[in-house]
């Protein structure tokens, strides 16, 4: 396996990253894990680089992508993930297909009515409409092979109105590029990207565990009670 990359701002998605370096460390040989956080924020132990990038609050979710352009550029093909997650499994088949594929998403598991309102902003594209319809891809894990479909990528994302900038565009336009069935992309199931909401719960057929939201502070018992 070559690279990982994660994005860590701040004590707390520092803590989350070291366990997530842990879980990568038990199961895989990692060429390069790659932190990317702003300038301020310490380089986390055991990360094989710390790319300084500068993120707004207003502007996080595209700040990430572009961010995730720069380390394509510098480092090669790269399997993005959020700090808050845990690998479960070694990563060798997801190299594999990475090498014939442009890029790699997760798929939603569940369809479910999208509320069009998120901290008081309307988003009027998912009135009555599903996730399977606007987002069925799931944020949080995207691998990426060809320099090219990510840029386009940011482009896509970059045309959504502003309200986009700050949450929900990243998803969208997955879904977008995905529909112009122009560049290679796999999409695998939600083993990869499973949001566990459940200390108690293990399944080793689960690659990788996310813990979002309000599920954050589950990450280090989960740790604890599997995986040390």
């Amino acid at each position: 396996m070559k690279n990982i990359a994660f994005v860590s701002i701040g004590k707390e998605s520092h803590h989350c990253a070291s366990l997530l370096i842990k879980s990568i460390k038990k199961y895989n040989k990692i060429d390069k894990i790659i932190q990317i956080s702003n300038a301020e924020d310490d380089k986390i132990q055991n990360v094989d680089f710390k790319v300084d990038f500068k993120f707004k609050t207003s502007t996080f979710m595209i700040n990430r992508l572009e961010s995730q352009i720069k380390i394509v550029e510098d480092f090669g093909a790269t399997i993005f993930l959020d700090s808050d997650m845990l690998v479960n499994c070694n990563l060798n088949d997801l190299e594999d297909h990475l090498s014939n594929y442009d890029l790699i998403f997760t798929k939603r598991p569940n369809n479910f009515y999208i509320n069009d309102r998120f901290n008081n902003i309307h988003y009027p594209e998912f009135t009555n409409k599903t996730a399977f319809e606007v987002m069925p891809f799931n944020g949080g894990f995207l691998a990426v092979n060809n320099l090219l479909a990510i840029k386009e990528l940011l482009e896509i994302y970059k045309s959504l109105p502003k309200r986009f900038k700050y949450w929900y565009g990243d998803q969208v336009a997955q879904n977008k590029i995905y529909n112009l069935k122009k560049y290679k992309i796999l999409v695998l199931d939600e083993k990869y990207n499973y949001n566990l909401k459940d200390v108690s719960y293990f399944n080793s057929e689960v690659c990788i565990y996310h813990f979002k939201g309000r599920f954050k502070n589950l990450i280090e018992p989960f740790f604890s009670k599997h995986f040390e």
